[in-house]
């Protein structure tokens, strides 16, 4: 038996409505990555450079410590210039971006479901037309997405299952 037109269009909407939640979720965990990095550069940064002297005046007085003020110092300058080399600033910028992008995309897309629910007998070949814009968008946006370092296979599995839990606690 053919499938019928409408249950196609329904059923490549719901997916395609997936697949753009899970990048969005993934891009929003990647930013989330990211912005600890930078922020945990910064503020090793702030401490071994502004509090400099001060600090390195306490550690020297206590002979126990005098060790840890040039592992510190060294430490926050390597991770300052970790974060130059990786970049961070514009990873974070285009993380925020393409998370913004397909939250954007996965609104349309909603909004395409919540019509063919109000309207049972929508047209198909305007749906259809609709669909094939989401998915070239789709298909734009995901080109956008840059290779990342910090997407890990336990990092996809996390989003994943959230993401499906997410769903199965939204009602129908």
């Amino acid at each position: 038996m053919p499938l019928d037109p409408r249950d196609a269009i329904w059923n490549e909407t719901h997916a395609l409505l997936y697949n753009t939640r899970y990048a969005e979720e993934i891009e929003k965990a990647l930013l989330a990555r990211w912005t600890w990095l930078d922020s945990i550069s910064k503020i090793a940064v702030a401490i071994s450079s502004g509090g400099g002297a001060l600090a390195g005046l306490v550690f020297w007085k206590n002979s126990d410590y005098t060790f840890l003020w040039p592992l510190f110092t060294s430490a926050s300058t390597l991770l300052a210039i970790v974060s130059k080399q990786l970049s961070v600033a514009d990873k974070l910028k285009r993380h925020a971006t393409s998370a913004v992008g397909m939250s954007a995309l996965a609104v349309n897309i909603s909004s395409l479901i919540v019509r063919m629910k109000i309207n049972t007998d929508f047209s198909t070949a305007e749906f259809e037309k609709k669909l094939l814009g989401s998915l070239d968008k789709y298909g734009i946006e995901y080109t956008k997405l840059p290779y990342d370092l910090l997407l890990t296979h336990a990092l996809r599995v996390k989003t994943q299952q959230r993401l499906n839990a997410m769903l199965d606690a939204t009602p129908r």
